[in-house]
């Protein structure tokens, strides 16, 4: 099992499988629900999200109508009673997401059970892309410097300029590992509250206390891993492929940060 930092920065973690879409979804969520319930998760919302279609029109082609400008998809969120996890099903996607993480067997083996439910009763039939994501929060201490926590490919020139405040600091690296998938790495300087990317979101779920009141130069560090392909539907595969994924994200973690970082984090 892999070993927890006592010190984590990991502040949100969230893991997704996109399958064959089911219009029919509605007519299970009873039975699904139920189950979700027993399985620890009786927090239960229900949602419509909007997804908007940008279409170029070619000219001369009129052969396939344009999709709808925006198209309503139904949400439904399957919270703990603390609300520090939770899952989110749609047609086509069940996503686990966490604000309180222990360790990813222990989570993997969560995002497995909602698997499993959702699956008992719908009978999925491929899935085409499966990711995991983390974000960390680097908060130095009073007296330290952020350079002290992350190594100098993410640090962006702003030590070579003379400022009076940094506002952000952005550093990108995509990368590629034959039958893996993709792994993102981004690290985010800024000087203001903690926040989110835009396309994340919390979806009722708190964060811990000692993430929720940071408002000071800190860092995120936003790791993300995907394997995109169409397969037969099978949970033992997908587990197999987040831990790959789980695997590449935290070799990608280790190599943002320092020593010091890991010390103080141990």
């Amino acid at each position: 099992m892999g070993q927890k930092m006592k010190n984590a920065p990991l502040y949100f973690t969230i893991a997704q499988a996109r399958y064959n879409p089911v219009l029919s979804l509605k007519t299970y969520m009873p039975d699904i629900q139920e189950h979700m319930r027993n399985a620890g998760y009786p927090d239960f919302t229900q949602g419509v999200t909007m997804v908007f279609n940008i279409a170029l029109a070619v000219s001369g082609d009129a052969s396939q109508p344009p999709p709808p400008p925006v198209q309503h998809v139904d949400r439904y969120v399957f919270s703990n009673m603390e609300r520090t996890r939770g899952f989110i099903l749609q047609p086509n996607a069940l996503s686990f997401q966490a604000t309180q993480y222990d360790t990813f067997e222990l989570f993997s083996s969560e995002f497995k059970k909602g698997l499993e439910i959702v699956h008992k009763f719908v009978g999925l039939n491929f899935s085409e892309r499966i990711g995991i994501r983390y974000l960390d929060a680097v908060v130095p201490k009073s007296g330290e410097d952020i350079s002290m926590y992350l190594v100098p490919e993410v640090l962006g020139i702003s030590s070579r300029l003379k400022l009076n405040e940094i506002i952000h600091s952005f550093s990108e690296t995509l990368g590629r590992i034959d039958s893996i998938g993709q792994v993102i790495a981004r690290t985010l300087i800024q000087n203001r509250k903690l926040g989110f990317p835009p396309d994340i979101q919390l979806d009722g779920l708190k964060l811990m206390e000692k993430f929720a009141n940071v408002e000071c130069l800190h860092a995120i560090i936003d790791t993300d891993g995907a394997f995109e392909g169409r397969e037969t539907f099978d949970i033992a595969k997908i587990m197999k492929r987040l831990d790959e994924l789980h695997n590449e994200a935290s070799n990608s973690f280790q190599a943002t940060i320092t020593d010091f970082a890991r010390s103080v984090w141990q």
